[in-house]
């Protein structure tokens, strides 16, 4: 034992006498690159083989068409998902629930539905609203379940049927459109900022009889005489200029328009009980207008309570059980309310009991840093412009040779099918970000929507593995289009791979919402073969309009089975 000691003892002391600095160097990098493999090979988010065969397809197909691909949350033989599952309060676990609407989602947000078993809230979702900088005010739910109550039956005693939103993203705007659900009439949501001719135009297209718009933002005689059928309207004003008179009716308008002030209103019946119909009659439809850009002829599409309901139920269930949308979440929608994606996503963090922050610069290009500046959201919901000029912004601001090699480590992160996370490398030199919130590193999940057919910037998938690096959130990428509720399709929380389509192209769309299937009809161009599947999308399913609507756009189902443009 001795001589083992002594041998062991000599040995030591001929390495030690033999050390010199290339020695050190060579043991620092042996030493690091052991930890660099042990670094760099930890388990991917979630298994490649999820990703490479996404979509589940039907076992034939029919002459001249593709496959139909549908969700792996609804495989094929199992119906497609019609609504919210809404279960009362003492509903057993077993119980499947029924599809619900508007109604039911007001009255989960107000607590009176409660949450699944397990989830955890303060007992109501919370409302809050941007204004300017600093300002920041909180809605308590249960005075805006008095407005809804007392708009509502305002309009109700007008005999109004057909009651148009033009508004800002407010609570105003969901205000009426809760109540249209409880007092049976049909919000006809009008993208804002439109030139008074359009407006005009539009109201006379839609049929409105009642309007709900912001103080001074149209003058009244235009639109007294362009929209005849209008019988009333109501001013939203702000806190600043209330101490005007906005219900006095201009000369030559009286007797044909009934003009009110929403806070006069809610000042009036506030003293007395408010209390939101009871009754389960069927809940009217949603109009939305479809427009290329503010200006342009817009295209009417009548959203049913279930078009709805099927497609906030999925969106609700599109996310991985640890990453969907809960009471712990503040909710951006950074898109505009008339965008459907944009509402739906909203209706479901109110929903979850997630804290929804309403910004009236919300819309298409919006400044995601301006619109960010007081508050710090995880989830937010943007238009494919303002991702775009996200990255363009950021983009050039990586210069130096250091930060490149940090935007490079990360990317190869992400290839790998990790997202990358905070390491004693990024604290040495950390990738550029963008500046997003008073909390950064709080974003954990952005929803970018491609507008289909309206010459959105195109995202590819190195641009969307930019933006997660960027913003250090995962990136989920939809596609929209007018007479689908919610999305015909979007991406895997985990799909983050490269370079498989060109840079130019738009990345891949994913698969379909669970409340949807999809098909590709040949046409003279694009023939689906037993080597692909091509053609035009159609989309059917219980969120679309009709039932049934073919998109006009060529599309491809690729070898992961994921949706995407020729």
């Amino acid at each position: 034992m001795a001589g083992l000691l002594e041998q062991l003892d000599s040995a030591i002391s001929d390495l030690l006498t033999g050390w010199n600095v290339y020695t050190t160097l060579l043991a620092v990098g042996i030493l690091g690159y052991v930890g660099w493999v042990i670094y760099d090979t930890a388990d991917a988010d979630t298994h490649p083989l999820l990703l490479a065969r996404q979509a589940q397809a039907s076992y034939v197909r029919q002459p001249g068409e593709s496959a139909v691909f549908r969700s792996p949350e609804t495989p094929h033989g199992y119906p497609l998902r019609t609504g919210l599952a809404v279960k009362p309060a003492g509903a057993p676990m077993y119980s499947a629930g029924k599809d619900g609407d508007l109604r039911d989602i007001w009255r989960r947000a107000t607590g009176e539905i409660p949450l699944e078993k397990g989830a955890t809230s303060s007992g109501t979702a919370k409302i809050m609203t941007v204004f300017g900088k600093e300002g920041i005010s909180e809605h308590k739910i249960e005075a805006v379940t008095k407005e809804i109550a007392i708009i509502g039956t305002h309009l109700k005693d007008q005999g109004a049927k057909r009651v148009a939103v033009y508004l800002p993203n407010s609570i105003e705007f969901l205000a009426v459109l809760f109540a249209g659900a409880f007092y049976d009439f049909s919000p006809v949501l009008i993208p804002y900022n439109q030139p008074h001719a359009t407006l005009v135009d539009l109201l006379a297209q839609t049929g409105a009889d009642a309007l709900v718009a912001e103080a001074g933002s149209f003058p009244l005689a235009d639109i007294s005489r362009g929209a005849p059928a209008l019988r009333q309207i109501i001013w939203t004003v702000e806190k600043t200029s209330r101490h005007m008179d906005w219900s006095e009716v201009p000369e030559g308008i009286g007797g044909k328009l009934d003009v009110s002030v929403w806070h006069e209103l809610v000042q009036d019946r506030s003293n007395g009980t408010v209390v939101l119909p009871s009754d389960n009659k069927k809940a009217p439809s949603v109009v939305f207008l479809w427009q290329e850009s503010v200006g342009k002829s817009a295209e009417i599409v009548e959203f049913t309570q279930q078009n709805l309901a099927a497609a906030v139920g999925a969106l609700n269930t599109s996310l991985p059980l640890v990453h969907r949308l809960n009471a712990s979440d503040t909710f951006l929608p950074a898109d505009a309310f008339t965008h459907s994606y944009s509402l739906c996503l909203t209706l479901s963090a109110l929903f979850a009991h997630a804290t929804v922050i309403i910004n009236s610069v919300a819309g298409p290009g919006v400044d995601l840093t301006l619109a960010t500046r007081s508050i710090a959201p995880t989830v937010a919901v943007i238009s494919a412009e303002t991702a775009a000029k996200l990255h363009s912004t950021t983009a050039t601001s990586i210069t130096s040779g250091p930060k490149k090699l940090a935007h490079y480590l990360e990317t190869r992160m992400l290839t790998a099918g990790r997202l990358p996370t905070d390491t004693f490398l990024t604290k040495l030199n950390a990738p550029a970000r963008a500046n997003i919130g008073t909390t950064p590193g709080k974003l954990r999940l952005v929803f970018v929507s491609e507008r289909a057919g309206l010459n959105t910037p195109p995202l590819s998938e190195e641009d969307l593995s930019d933006l997660r690096i960027y913003t250090k959130a995962r990136v989920v990428y939809a596609l929209t289009t007018a007479k689908v509720a919610g999305a015909v399709a979007q991406t895997n929380i985990y799909d983050y791979r490269r370079g498989l389509t060109q840079s130019s192209k738009h990345s891949h769309f994913g698969v379909p919402l669970s409340c949807v299937e999809i098909k590709l009809k040949d046409t003279p161009r694009h023939k689906t073969t037993d080597e692909q599947s091509a053609g035009e999308l159609v989309v059917t399913g219980s969120s679309v309009a009709g039932g049934e609507v073919n998109l006009g756009v060529n599309a491809v189902i690729r070898d992961d089975h994921t949706l995407a443009y020729v």
